[in-house]
C-alpha cells in the first residue's frame, strides 16, 4: 500500500549521494524547513485558509475529497499524503496563475532525496527563520524532519517529459 501511495505521490524521485549539476530552471532558495496543513495540524485554526487558493475547485489535486469535521478552513482540508509547499512568494515575481501551474523541486540536503512539490499556500512566518512548509508526506517521503534543510527550485520543469 505505501509504494503505491508514494506512486500516486511523487512524479520525480532522484536521489544523489552528492549535489549534482544545477536542476534545468529556476531560482533555488536553501533553509530549513516544517511540516504544516491537513486534518491533524493543530497549528492552524480550523477555519484557516490559504493565500492564493480560495476555493478547491482551483487546485482539486491538493484536497481531501470531504472537509475534516470541525474545521471549515481549506488549510486543515490540504490532503497531507500530496505533496505541497508553502514559501513566501514574491507575487510580483510569482503571480498566483503561476503558482497554480508550476511545480517547485525539493531537495533534502541530508538525504539527497528530491521530490516535487505544487506551491499551495503562503509562509511560513518570518520569525520561524525557515524557508518553507511542507506536506507531511512530502517530509516523510524527504526522510527529513523538522528543521532539516532543503533546496527549493522554483519554477521547476523537470526534463522528463
Amino acid at each position: 500500500m505505501r509504494s503505491a501511495r508514494r506512486l500516486l505521490r511523487c512524479s520525480v524521485v532522484r536521489t544523489t549521494a552528492s549535489p549534482g549539476p544545477p536542476p534545468p530552471s529556476g531560482s533555488i532558495d536553501t533553509g530549513t524547513v516544517s511540516q504544516f496543513g491537513g486534518p491533524d495540524d493543530d497549528g492552524v485554526a480550523p477555519d484557516e485558509g490559504l493565500a492564493f487558493i480560495s476555493d478547491v475547485m482551483q487546485a482539486p489535486h491538493l484536497f481531501l475529497p470531504y472537509q475534516p469535521s470541525g474545521t471549515t478552513g481549506l488549510a486543515r482540508r490540504l490532503n497531507p499524503n500530496v505533496h505541497y509547499i508553502a514559501m513566501r512568494w514574491d507575487y510580483a515575481q510569482t503571480p498566483h496563475a503561476m503558482l497554480l501551474s508550476e511545480k517547485a523541486l525539493v531537495r533534502a540536503v541530508r538525504t539527497g532525496i528530491e521530490l516535487t512539490a505544487f506551491p499551495a499556500v503562503w509562509g511560513p512566518n518570518e520569525n520561524t527563520g525557515r524557508i518553507a512548509d511542507i506536506s507531511p508526506g512530502l517530509m516523510d517521503d524527504l526522510g527529513i524532519t523538522t528543521d532539516d534543510e532543503v533546496e527549493v527550485t522554483f519554477p521547476y520543469q523537470d526534463d522528463l517529459a
